[in-house]
């Protein structure tokens, strides 16, 4: 069967949707909490409707074979998640799914179970829900299935480009963040090399070498304070450009997401979202 370039933008947002509803009731459930899942705002997954289009392209020539569906879609789709995991992490600096807690992952973007899961998928969606799908956009006149392809397009790049937004913003804070804190250890590590060296001055030196300390620590205080309610300000600067309600909203959206690049910074900075939203209340 030959698609036109609409009926395949079809599949993929229809798969996008499907992907949604499978993915937001898996994580509520095991959230206990209703759990809006994706990247985008909108009830659209893409990594699934793009592994969708990749598993049919390869296995829509052999569809009554289930076992060389299952190896095709499974390796096909498996590449293009530890690719798009790749390029999302090196583009944000955060990982929006994670599997290195999980047995025979590769870098943390794909493991075995993930896997196996796309295997399966490409088995029912190859031999059984494909086919109905199929009949359902066949029948469309094509007219019809190019305005509602046109639209869907539209909404999906606005609601992307805002996520990317929001992506990059986060991104930002998160590099802001992490500088402050290398100058606050780097400042730490410098009134201890002075308490030190000052410290054992005092043996001869004590009323001198004691000016010293507290002069060292005075300062030091005093700077890492100022560090800290820049840090407190650009949070709270965030809030007032809603800026924070959009990370908030992207975070809610992907529970799992980690930085391994910012590490110490992502965890201070939900730290600090805690904080803030404890003494809104």
């Amino acid at each position: 069967m030959i698609y036109t370039f609409s009926t395949w933008l079809f599949f993929f947002y229809f798969y996008c949707f499907l992907g949604w509803i499978w993915e937001t009731c898996y994580v509520s459930v095991r959230k206990g909490t209703w759990v809006n899942r994706g990247f985008i705002h909108g009830p659209f997954l893409p990594i699934y409707g793009s592994g969708a289009i990749v598993v049919l392209i390869f296995t829509l020539h052999f569809r009554a074979n289930a076992g060389l569906v299952f190896l095709t879609g499974m390796a096909s789709a498996t590449l293009l998640e530890y690719f798009t995991g790749v390029v999302m992490e090196k583009m944000f600096h955060v990982r929006y799914w994670d599997y290195s807690n999980q047995p025979f992952n590769l870098n943390g973007h794909i493991c075995a179970l993930s896997s196996f899961a796309w295997g399966i998928f490409s088995v029912l969606l190859t031999l059984y829900m494909h086919n109905p799908i199929e009949r359902f956009a066949l029948s469309i006149n094509q007219n019809v299935l190019e305005v509602i392809v046109f639209f869907l397009t539209v909404y999906l790049s606005i609601d992307m480009a805002e996520s990317m937004r929001e992506a990059f913003n986060l991104k930002e804070l998160l590099v802001g963040l992490e500088s402050s804190s290398e100058e606050f250890r780097h400042l730490q590590k410098g009134i201890e090399v002075a308490y030190a060296f000052y410290g054992s001055e005092l043996k001869e030196k004590s009323e001198a070498g004691l000016k010293k300390i507290n002069s060292a620590l005075g300062a030091g205080k005093e700077k890492s304070e100022t560090m800290k309610a820049g840090i407190m300000e650009r949070v709270e600067r965030a809030r007032t450009k809603r800026t924070y309600q959009n990370i908030r909203s992207l975070l809610g959206r992907n529970p799992q997401a980690v930085s391994k690049m910012h590490e110490k910074a992502f965890s201070e900075f939900l730290e600090l979202m805690k904080e803030r939203s404890a003494g809104k209340k």
